[in-house]
């Protein structure tokens, strides 16, 4: 719906004198803040686990075509696709999906060990990669996998060039590697020590970040035709 509200435009666009009708991307509208602050127009409820913002209309709305007002009044959803709740089986996807690489987490000391670019290899699978990054505070390499499947419960893993190895706890998706660590007594962010600090993974991190938007700012029922009105006239269709 939002798109089909938004007027033509005809424009020229690599000079080669051929012209093309295309959306003008360029328009928008908002709501004004004095109104979005304003507790008589909007309220704000929880959105399902699982929950669409099709759905989420519908339920609110009794249509679901009015999805596209969820993100006027809930800047912090910049796109539905990473920004919108999501149920726990759809978040770990999407992180391993994001987290596109391998983690080898492990205890063992990471100062000045490895070279990045290296080719890395697994002792037990003799899977081999490509070592991105390495994290010394957080306790783990990222490594593109190039051949073979690493033992996700963990092998020692070898650099070709520096001849460094590790010892690691698992190889698997940096979704399950520490995003950071927190001191267990005071909850601040450090770095992880042999004691007294918890990691904080990748997906914890992500369901965080989500879980801030289940709360939304909606406006009220009674005014929904009003406002997609207002906004149609405004776009200029």
């Amino acid at each position: 719906m939002y798109f089909k509200n938004i007027n033509n435009v005809t424009i020229d666009v690599d000079g080669s004198g051929n012209f093309d009708r295309l959306k003008n991307l360029t328009a928008k509208a908002k709501i004004k803040n004095s109104l979005i602050d304003n507790a008589a127009y909007y309220q704000t409820v929880e959105v399902i686990d699982g929950e669409r913002p099709d759905h989420l209309s519908q339920r609110l709305y009794g249509a679901p075509h009015y999805h596209w007002t969820f993100l006027l009044l809930n800047p912090q959803i910049k796109n539905i696709w990473d920004d919108w709740p999501m149920k726990y089986s759809q978040l770990v996807e999407y992180c391993i999906e994001k987290y596109q690489y391998l983690a080898a987490d492990t205890d063992d000391d990471l100062n000045n060990k490895f070279i990045l670019g290296e080719t890395v290899t697994g002792s037990v699978s003799s899977a081999v990669g490509i070592l991105k990054e390495i994290h010394v505070n957080m306790g783990y390499l990222v490594i593109e996998k190039t051949s073979g499947t690493f033992t996700i419960t963990g092998e020692t893993v070898t650099g070709l060039n520096s001849s460094d190895s590790i010892a690691c706890n698992f190889v698997k998706s940096q979704a399950y590697a520490p995003h950071h660590h927190t001191d267990d007594s005071t909850g601040e962010w450090v770095p992880r020590r042999a004691a007294g600090t918890t990691g904080f993974t990748y997906i914890d991190y992500e369901s965080a970040v989500t879980e801030q938007n289940r709360n939304l700012k909606i406006i009220k029922p009674h005014n929904i035709k009003e406002v997609a009105r207002k906004f149609i006239t405004a776009m200029g269709a």
